[in-house]
Formats: structure tokens, C-alpha cells, sequence
């Protein structure tokens, strides 16, 4: 099992991210959350197995979103789980 933490900063409100992260992290059975701190930063935590946390790092840095130029992330690894039971995001 695997954990990732990453910050999206820049062009992250109305660009389809929060979106896709969730469509993604759906997809690959992960569980965390998507949420914007502010206006120019975007949190994201998922966690899971291994290959699917890798498969979700692959897709973040290929680039979330076509809408958005520059693709300004942090991100952070760990093999400790927080325990999440769903993949919730502050859109619907």
C-alpha cells in the first residue's frame, strides 16, 4: 500500500482538475481527497495499492488537464496510510 500527497500550484480553478483527479483516482480504486485550498492551490491526497498510487503519478505528471499551459506540482510519497474510505473531492 502507498500514500501520495500532492500541491498543484498556478492555473488549477476552473481547469478541469479537480474533475479528472477524481475521475482517476475512481477509476484506479484509490481513496483520498481533492480539494482547493485557495485560488491557486489545489491538495490532493489518494491512497492504495501500490501499482494504482504509481498509475495515478504517472497521469499527474503527464499532465492533468489540456486547458492548463504549465503543470506546477509538489509531491510526496509515503508508505503509511491515513485510512481513507472514499475519494472525496469539494466538487460533485
Amino acid at each position: 500500500m502507498k500514500r501520495a500527497h500532492i500541491e498543484f500550484y498556478g492555473e488549477v480553478q476552473g481547469t478541469g482538475h479537480r474533475f479528472f483527479i477524481k475521475q482517476k483516482a475512481y477509476e484506479l480504486g484509490l481513496k483520498g481527497f481533492c480539494q482547493l485550498i485557495d485560488n491557486q492551490v489545489l491538495e490532493v491526497e489518494v491512497e492504495g495499492e501500490v501499482d494504482a498510487v504509481d498509475e495515478f503519478i504517472r497521469f499527474i505528471v503527464k499532465g492533468v488537464s489540456l486547458q492548463v499551459e504549465s503543470n506546477n506540482f509538489k509531491l510526496q510519497t509515503f508508505e503509511t496510510l491515513k485510512g481513507y474510505t472514499a475519494m472525496r473531492s469539494d466538487i460533485v
